[in-house]
């Protein structure tokens, strides 16, 4: 149960993050542009995250008393920057239907929340890396929190917005293939280094991962064709087709890095200590 909520709680939030950021680079690129969909997705998907995110400690109560931990605490500061970036986006949804034509300030509100967003990942990428799983310390954890934020926040945007973000096109597919490409760079090096090691926790991680070694190749597979329609999306004229190529291409990146997420989480092996 704790992995299946530390997946939705990391997944939804970076989705809706990455979602977020396009959003303001479309407001930017099309002065016309609404993008309501696209806001509406990432604020509820905000939302599940940071319910999901109560259970990390499993009795969600216990949050609360992390929140007065923010100077000592990467749980706490995950906290705080999560529901920063949650209640800034809601914010941004609440302006876009009161008050549609004040776009500076939805613009605005917009550009923090990513901002803020941007930076929870890093916080939340810290929690793990500092951690006394030894499997999770090490910077590919970093690589594999950003790249899944900005690939699947790419397509789904692309997916809720296909007609205000024609403009986006090319730059979707480049942000989605060069954030694959970063994650596999980094990722794939990793477990071979640790393949290396003799410490025990990671030997234990390995093996785990080993036992999961068709539902990874099931992860690459579906994040690698995903991929790859984005980029054939690129380069066709907006039709009812590209419509549902972009539709397919977002439930396979999306499932991609949920699935890889779990192996992420389920791969946990307590070490000696912080490293």
């Amino acid at each position: 149960m704790e992995h299946v909520s530390l997946t939705l709680f990391s997944i939804c939030l970076q989705a809706a993050i990455g979602i977020m950021v396009f959003v303001t680079i479309g407001r930017l690129i099309n002065k016309d542009g609404v993008f309501k969909n696209a806001m509406f997705v990432a604020a509820g998907l905000g939302i599940i995250g940071l319910f999901s995110s109560m259970l990390h400690l499993g009795r969600p109560f216990k949050a609360f008393y992390a929140l007065n931990q923010f100077a000592s605490s990467w749980l706490s500061r995950e906290i705080w920057f999560s529901g920063l970036f949650v209640g800034l986006t809601v914010l941004a949804v609440l302006v876009l239907i009161i008050k549609p034509q004040n776009k500076a300030i939805i613009n605005g509100v917009s550009l923090v929340a990513s901002a803020v967003g941007l930076a929870a990942i890093a916080v939340m990428s810290s929690v793990f890396t500092n951690s006394s799983v030894p499997f999770w310390q090490g910077g590919a954890t970093f690589v594999e929190f950003y790249a899944a934020a900005i690939s699947m926040g790419a397509i789904i945007f692309l997916f809720l917005s296909i007609g205000e973000a024609v403009k986006l096109k090319k730059l979707v597919a480049f942000s989605v293939v060069a954030a694959i490409i970063v994650q596999v760079v980094a990722v794939m090096p990793n477990l071979i280094s640790l393949a290396n090691s003799s410490n025990e926790a990671i030997i234990g991680s390995l093996a785990i991962l080993n036992g999961l070694a068709t539902v990874g190749i099931l992860k690459w597979l579906f994040i690698l064709i995903g991929a790859m329609l984005v980029v054939w999306v690129a380069k066709d004229e907006i039709s009812p087709a590209m419509t549902n190529t972009v539709m397919v291409s977002a439930l396979l990146l999306f499932v991609g890095q949920l699935v890889g997420r779990y192996m992420f989480y389920a791969a946990m092996v307590v070490g000696s200590g912080l490293s």
